[in-house]
């Protein structure tokens, strides 16, 4: 729960739009809602975007501030967890983030850009490969 709550304050900080986080104490994290009267906002998996292309993008936005601003990785990145609420594209679930430092941040990241990539491909966006996503969002030419 901590290492959660650490995890979504960096995201958050470097302009990545996740739950709030309110407040850890021992194994117990306390973070904004999304959604309304009790019901969460789908996950892109339950409910496919309007505009996939334009979700697509917001995603790796998300991912080079992620990587770039908090040197942190998703690690679990998938339609599972992320969520769409009034417009807007929100990650969710940075329990398994990694910062930059962990041996195995650079095959999450690659991991994390192949379920995205397959998703929305799957949906008719025209995604770039692998190795041009990781270097949009690291910056580095993909080993």
């Amino acid at each position: 729960a901590q290492k959660e709550f650490r995890n979504l304050e960096l995201a958050a900080r470097a302009g990545v739009k996740v739950p709030r986080p309110i407040a850890v104490k021992k194994n117990v994290l306390i973070m904004e809602f999304i959604g309304e009267t009790g019901k969460s906002a789908p996950s892109l998996k339950e409910k496919p975007p309007r505009n996939p292309e334009k979700v697509y993008k917001t995603l790796l936005t998300f991912m080079q501030k992620l990587y770039r601003k908090a040197e942190l990785v998703h690690g679990d990145l998938s339609e599972y967890n992320i969520m769409m609420w009034r417009g807007r594209t929100v990650m969710f679930d940075m329990s398994q983030a990694v910062l930059l430092v962990h041996p195995l941040a650079d095959s999450l990241l690659r991991r994390d850009l192949t379920n995205i990539n397959r998703y929305f491909s799957g949906l008719g966006v025209n995604v770039p490969s692998i190795d041009e996503c990781y270097r949009r969002i690291t910056g580095h030419v993909a080993a």
